[in-house]
C-alpha cells in the first residue's frame, strides 16, 4: 500500500516543495569541518555527534572513495567508537568480499602481513582504490583486535548478474541470495538520474538497477547476519561504505532495518563546492522528499595529487621452469620517466624492490604507491639471465600511463 501511495504522488508538485524546504533548512554558510544535523540544520560539535552513538546499534559513515579526508572522518569515528565501547565494536566494510572473511579474521588476529592481506583479498582487482586511503583504518583494527566484517559480493558475481540476470545464476548461487527488494520507488528514481539523457536506457537501467539492489541487499544481509551471530550479537557495528549506498537511507540502511529493526544513524561526508543557482544540490535532489542523512560532515574537495609513478607497463608472465605466472615483466618504458632515467628496459623481469620479493603486478603497484616524490627505490631485475640492481629516483612526470 505504501508503495502505491508514493507512486501516486510521484507526478505531483509535492516532492519539489518538500525538497525546497529541506534545502532551506540546511545552512548556506557551511565550512570545511562543520557537522550538520540535517533535520534541523543545526551545526554541532563532534562530541555532540558522538553522544548520539549511544542510541544506535549501527552507525554508517558514507565515504567518497578517493577523498582522503572522507577516510579521515571514518578514522575519527572509529577511534571514538573504540574509546567509548572498547571491545564491543566491529567494523563492516564494503571494500571486502564475503568469501574473504577468513582472511580478515587472520588480519585482525595479527596473523597476516599487509602484503598478504592485499594478495589474499585480491584487493587491486576486487576493490582497486589506493590502499593507502584505508591503511590507517586497517592498521587500527589489527592493532586493537577489532573484528572486520566483509560485506560485499565479488566483482565476478556482480558481472554475472549484470550480463545474465538472476536467471543466469546457478541454482546454488540463486539459493545463496537473500531476499532482494526492487520495489523502492524513490531508490529507483534516484538511480535513474545516473542514466539521465540516455535515449534507450530501459534495458541497461533494469540490469544496472537489479545489480544495485542485489549488491545492497547482500551487504544488508551481511550486516544483519553478523549482528545476530554469536560473534556480533552484543556488538555495535560501524559500517564504512560508499556514500551512494546510504544516501536517503534507502540503499543499505533501510534494507538492514527491515531485517532486524535495530536503531541506526547515518553520517554522510559532503565535499564543499561552489554551486550555481541552477545547479542541483548533491545532497538534496529536488524530487526526492527524504532527508539524505542524519548528519553531514563537510569536507574539502581533494587537491590534485602529484602522483608517483615508475613509468612502465608491466604484466605477469610464466616462469619458464615452473610454468606458472609468478614473474613480472616490463612490456614498455615511458619516455622521460623515472624508469627510463634509471635504465629499465622492455623485457626486464622485476625480481624485487627494496629487497621485497616481487611476483605479482599488484605488488609493484603497492610498493610504488608507498613512495613520495624524491624517494628512491632499489629494483633488482633479470635481464637476459643476468641479475642487475637499478636505482630509481621518483620525480613528477606528465602524460604518464598506468603502472
Amino acid at each position: 500500500m505504501a508503495v502505491i501511495i508514493v507512486m501516486g504522488l510521484g507526478c505531483s508538485s509535492l516532492p519539489e516543495i518538500i525538497g525546497a524546504d529541506r534545502l532551506r533548512n540546511f545552512p548556506s554558510n557551511v565550512s570545511v569541518g562543520d557537522i550538520v544535523h540535517v533535520a534541523t540544520g543545526e551545526k554541532i560539535t563532534f562530541s555532540q555527534l558522538a553522544d548520539s552513538f549511544d542510541g544506535a546499534r549501527i552507525v554508517y559513515v558514507g565515504e567518497l572513495h578517493s577523498n582522503k579526508e572522507s577516510h579521515d572522518v571514518q578514522m575519527q569515528v572509529l577511534k571514538e567508537f573504540y574509546k567509548r565501547y572498547g571491545d564491543n565494536i566491529a567494523v563492516g566494510m564494503e571494500m571486502f568480499k564475503r568469501p574473504h572473511q577468513d582472511v580478515l579474521d587472520k588480519w585482525t588476529g595479527g596473523e597476516m602481513s599487509e602484503e598478504d592481506l592485499l594478495s589474499s583479498t585480491d584487493w587491486w582487482h576486487e576493490w582497486g582504490y589506493d590502499y593507502s586511503l584505508y591503511k590507517d583504518i586497517m592498521d587500527f583494527t589489527r592493532d586493537n583486535r577489532i573484528p572486520v566484517v566483509a560485506l560485499n559480493i565479488t566483482r565476478e558475481f556482480q558481472r554475472k548478474i549484470s550480463e545474465k540476470g538472476l536467471e543466469g545464476l546457478s541454482e546454488e548461487e540463486r539459493e545463496s541470495l537473500p531476499e532482494i527488494d526492487t520495489t523502492d520507488f524513490y531508490h529507483r528514481r534516484y538511480l535513474e538520474r545516473v542514466f539521465k539523457g540516455h535515449e534507450d536506457m530501459s534495458d541497461a537501467f533494469e540490469r544496472f538497477y537489479l545489480v544495485q539492489c542485489v549488491w545492497e541487499d547482500i551487504m544488508a544481509d551481511s550486516i544483519s547476519r553478523y549482528l545476530s551471530s554469536p560473534q556480533g550479537k552484543d556488538k555495535k557495528l560501524l559500517v564504512f561504505i560508499g556514500g551512494g549506498h546510504i544516501i536517503y537511507h534507502f540503499g543499505v540502511p533501510k534494507r538492514v532495518y527491515r531485517r532486524n529493526h535495530l536503531p541506526y544513524l547515518t553520517i554522510s561526508t559532503y565535499e564543499l563546492r561552489d554551486l550555481e543557482p541552477e545547479d542541483e544540490h548533491p545532497l538534496f535532489v529536488w524530487n526526492i522528499p527524504l532527508q539524505p542523512a542524519d548528519y553531514v560532515r563537510v569536507i574539502q574537495l581533494p587537491e590534485k595529487q602529484k602522483k608517483v609513478v615508475l613509468g612502465v607497463m608491466i604484466q605477469n608472465v610464466k616462469d619458464e621452469k615452473e610454468e606458472k605466472e609468478d614473474r613480472v615483466a616490463i612490456e614498455s618504458v615511458l619516455k622521460d620517466s623515472p624508469a627510463e632515467k634509471a635504465g629499465l628496459q622492455a623485457g626486464d623481469i622485476i625480481l624485487s624492490m627494496d629487497d621485497v620479493s616481487i611476483s605479482k603486478v599488484y605488488e609493484v603497484i603497492h610498493h610504488v604507491g608507498k613512495k613520495k616524490l624524491g624517494d628512491t627505490c632499489v629494483i633488482k631485475i633479470s635481464r637476459d639471465g643476468t641479475k642487475i640492481y637499478v636505482n630509481v629516483t621518483f620525480f613528477e612526470i606528465k602524460g604518464h600511463g598506468k603502472e
